[in-house]
């Protein structure tokens, strides 16, 4: 979380919805711009490491939160609190209490779904977005269902992505995750691409996993005391997984289409010069559907895309290649 990992620029906030939040803020040298870093599931603050230490050795500012559901951030039980409009709204609070008017968003897995509606509710608010993994997709205001993506990406790519989030819509999945710790890293952070796949994007292969599964091997970029970190941040004591599922039930649930069928339909697009980095060897984040989906939406003259060699963590396994990429565009 951010106040273990980062004590010295780590601040906290109540907010006017009542909730609390924790954030890494790096003040901005030689006037060069503000960058907010959304992560993703299930990470923290902690997972932007290697972007706050290169970016702020830059100058560059930086507001880093543990999102609703994180590390020393408030979780709350109720899937209501994680509706994407409700957080978008708490993220800008936040930018107010920084006295921020705009920044360069990026937005990592779940944090690139939250960036996308900022984008929606807030687009005055950003000069840049940078979709990292996961791209921009506009709101939707039919409802959601993981059926037809399933179907479709089995047609497409010849297996379903979104098997898992069957598993994770059930009451007994954070118990199981938190209690089964070490299946959960293995799994997130794998060494191998195709465990990952094998026991995550089938239908029913999340739970197989868990009850039944033996860990595989931690990717040798995840270091051992990365590792006791990130037990520390998801510890039974800290809440465990169990609130940060919440992103996905109340997705599932389908309680952000009231809000997002108000979004008027010219406010779909992007406006702003916006990033997509594809990260070539991820199963559940393939490159050739998020960039498909992402163009419509954009102007070609205002889209970069870029493709790095790695996995779902592009942040991490390649951080070198990732700040460069993030900095070029920034630049």
């Amino acid at each position: 979380m951010a106040a273990l990992a980062f004590p010295d620029s780590t601040t906290s906030a109540e907010l006017s919805s009542g909730v609390t939040y924790s954030y890494v803020h790096v003040q901005a040298q030689d006037s060069k711009p503000y960058l907010l870093f959304l992560h993703g599931f299930p990470s923290s603050a902690y997972d932007w490491r290697h972007q706050i230490k290169y970016f702020s050795d830059r100058g560059y500012g930086l507001i880093v939160p543990d999102l609703l559901g994180y590390g020393a951030t408030d979780k709350p039980q109720e899937k209501e609190a994680y509706r994407l409009k409700k957080m978008c709204g708490e993220v800008v609070e936040i930018l107010d209490i920084c006295g921020l008017e705009k920044v360069v968003g990026v937005g990592h897995d779940w944090g690139s779904f939250l960036l996308g509606r900022l984008a929606n509710y807030y687009p005055s608010r950003f000069s840049k977005f940078a979709f990292l993994d996961i791209a921009y997709a506009p709101p939707n205001a039919e409802g959601f269902s993981v059926d037809p993506i399933n179907e479709m990406t089995t047609q497409m790519i010849g297996y379903p992505v979104f098997g898992y989030w069957h598993f994770f819509k059930d009451e007994d999945s954070g118990d199981l995750m938190t209690d089964k710790m070490d299946h959960t890293i293995a799994v997130a952070y794998a060494s191998s691409y195709d465990f990952s796949k094998d026991n995550l994007c089938y239908l029913g292969a999340a739970r197989r996993y868990y009850t039944s599964g033996t860990p595989g091997s931690i990717a040798a970029w995840f270091a051992d005391h990365e590792i006791e970190m990130h037990k520390k941040i998801f510890s039974k004591e800290q809440g465990g997984y169990g609130p940060p599922l919440n992103w996905y039930k109340c997705e599932i649930a389908n309680l952000n289409v009231p809000d997002e069928a108000k979004v008027a339909k010219e406010d779909y697009y992007l406006k702003v010069p916006s990033l997509l980095v594809k990260c070539k060897y991820d199963p559940l984040g393939v490159p050739a559907v998020q960039e498909m989906g992402m163009k419509p939406w954009i102007e070609e003259e205002l889209l970069t895309v870029v493709e790095i060699e790695s996995g779902h963590w592009c942040l991490l396994e390649k951080p070198r290649e990732t700040n460069e990429v993030l900095e070029s565009f920034f630049e």
